[in-house]
């Protein structure tokens, strides 16, 4: 795995991204690099209250080895990047949010920005993991209080917080893939 610079055409303009490229040993580093997260995250909690999030490093990456036009975004050269990766085939600009645990709790910034989000199961805690594709609108019109939407939230300016895990349960929505480190 190495990261660089490369340009992609996306909506019809040339856009330059530090990006991921992959290759076949990827998935052992991956894998690998979960079960230490995992590992030490179960050592942590022997001597504490709570845990340490699953790095975005290990999720990102996990969801574009499986999805063969996927690359991790790191940064763009102009301007500022709210999604975590791309599809270079179709353009479009990704939200991945993961849990292991079997609750969530997914927070997004007030600019936040996607046009497709996946939601990353890893709460069986055995190196595989659930992806489901969440439609934006039911994040964007989910009340996150009694009287804000998602979206209310964003417009002013706030961090919206609610549970993934809980529309997907509601609205029974299925895995599209399930996948393994191992």
């Amino acid at each position: 795995m190495k990261i660089s610079w490369q340009t992609y055409i996306i909506s019809g303009k040339s856009i330059d991204v530090r990006a991921t490229e992959y290759n076949k040993d990827d998935k052992g580093l991956i894998g690998s690099l979960y079960f230490q997260w995992r590992d030490l995250n179960k050592s942590i909690k022997y001597i504490s209250t709570r845990g340490i999030n699953l790095p975005e490093a290990i999720s990102e990456n996990a969801f574009c080895l499986f999805f063969e036009n996927c690359v991790r975004v790191v940064k763009l050269k102009k301007g500022k990047c709210s999604y975590d990766a791309l599809n270079i085939k179709t353009g479009k600009k990704i939200q991945i949010k993961a849990t292991s645990i079997p609750g969530d709790l997914s927070s997004f910034g007030p600019k936040s920005e996607w046009d497709e989000l996946y939601f990353l199961d890893f709460s069986r805690a055995d190196g595989t993991f659930d992806i489901y594709k969440i439609h934006p609108d039911l994040i964007y019109k989910h009340k996150v209080n009694t009287n804000q939407t998602f979206e209310d939230q964003q417009k002013q300016g706030k961090r919206p917080r609610l549970s993934i895990k809980e529309i997907i349960r509601e609205r029974r929505i299925l895995p599209i893939k399930t996948c393994s480190l191992n």
